[in-house]
């Protein structure tokens, strides 16, 4: 009885210090990355094919909140829904707007705050009033009760509006890091027979149903740290060039989301992706992902699930992709040798005719 306290106290001074450790290291990346002008070389890009076709569509879709979400189109055929990661844009999904085109109708969708796409008035909150907010508090609750998480939700709904507009149906869903959190909180909130007539097929690349750690007392570090992270990430977004004005430590942040055998235009590429984001998506966004969990749900989505991890993807290791797929009733994994983070980037022909494959199996 006397050693409780102790433990408690212990517990809550080591959440208290990965809380500073994360505020600090996550308010430092993001200073990289607003401190130095884009080192993006139009040629290099050019020449690596990271430029979007020029007869690609581009449409526009009010949200209910009156936002607005840019839409990359190309093609024809069967429905290929794309959806990018965190800091990212629809100009990751460039190969695939052009290698699977010719089979497809390839939709790439930019989630609010990224890209072209503007949020709205409730910005990240799950209601345009704000009734439900995007805090860390409404991150956890959503989560304990394998609901997701707030900011997750708001980007599913504009998805759901971005599927209304333009028609689609019978679709597969690919959802790359935190676009496939998006995918799996599109999904957990379709009503059964909406889904059934949307989605024929999922696929998950780089990424996690959550939580990100099953350590006892994540979701309390989580609690502590959120709030703190989001607070340093909105000043390091307003002040952190006047501190940090190294370009190589940014440089070497990015360059851990691939693997070893990746071209410098690649991490260069994703560079000058991470650097137009705009300012305050980032605070918006973080409790929410960190938060994040459908893990138990995933056991009840009766449809076929193709699982994509790189073999060195130290953003969300193989463990997540494994951890996922084991708990999904229908779901195969691919783990992709010596790949990082971004498999639709470095291993454009592979990941092409997985996904094309997948697209002919499930239909």
């Amino acid at each position: 009885m006397s050693a409780d306290p102790p433990r408690r106290g212990h517990r809550r001074l080591l959440a208290g210090i990965l809380g500073v450790a994360a505020s600090t290291v996550t308010a430092g990346y993001v200073a990289q990355h607003r401190v130095v002008a884009r080192t993006r070389a139009a040629a290099e890009d050019e020449a690596e094919g990271l430029t979007l076709p020029d007869d690609v569509t581009r449409t526009v879709v009010e949200t209910d909140d009156g936002g607005q979400i840019h839409v990359l189109e190309r093609g024809h055929g069967p429905a290929l829904v794309l959806l990018h990661g965190f800091m990212l844009s629809g100009a990751i999904w460039a190969h695939q707007l052009r290698d699977l085109a010719g089979g497809h109708r390839v939709i790439a969708v930019e989630l609010r705050g990224h890209g072209r796409s503007v949020p709205g008035t409730a910005r990240f909150d799950v209601s345009p009033d704000g009734e439900e907010s995007g805090s860390v508090v409404a991150g956890a609750r959503m989560a304990a009760a394998q609901q997701g998480a707030p900011a997750i939700r708001r980007m599913a709904m504009d998805v759901r509006q971005v599927l209304d507009r333009l028609g689609v149906e019978r679709a597969v869903l690919v959802g790359h890091s935190m676009g496939g959190m998006v995918a799996l909180q599109l999904l957990h909130d379709l009503p059964g027979a909406e889904l059934d007539r949307r989605v024929v097929g999922l696929v998950l690349v780089s990424t996690t149903a959550g939580p990100f750690s099953r350590l006892p007392g994540y979701s309390g570090v989580v609690r502590l740290a959120g709030p703190a992270s989001a607070r340093a990430i909105g000043l390091a977004d307003r002040f952190g060039a006047r501190f940090v004005p190294s370009q190589d430590l940014r440089w070497w942040l990015t360059r851990a989301g691939f693997g070893p055998d990746t071209p410098a235009a690649l991490v260069r590429f994703i560079e000058s992706v991470q650097l137009a984001t705009p300012a305050g998506t980032l605070p918006d966004l973080v409790p929410s992902v960190a938060a994040f969990d459908l893990s138990r749900w995933i056991g009840t989505l009766d449809l076929p699930v193709l699982v994509l991890v790189g073999s060195h993807d130290h953003l969300t290791p193989p463990r997540h992709a494994w951890r996922t797929a084991g708990a999904l009733p229908r779901a195969e994994v691919v783990e992709l040798p010596r790949c990082g983070h971004m498999p639709m980037l470095e291993r454009r022909r592979e990941f092409g005719r997985l996904v094309d494959e997948f697209s002919a199996k499930v239909r």
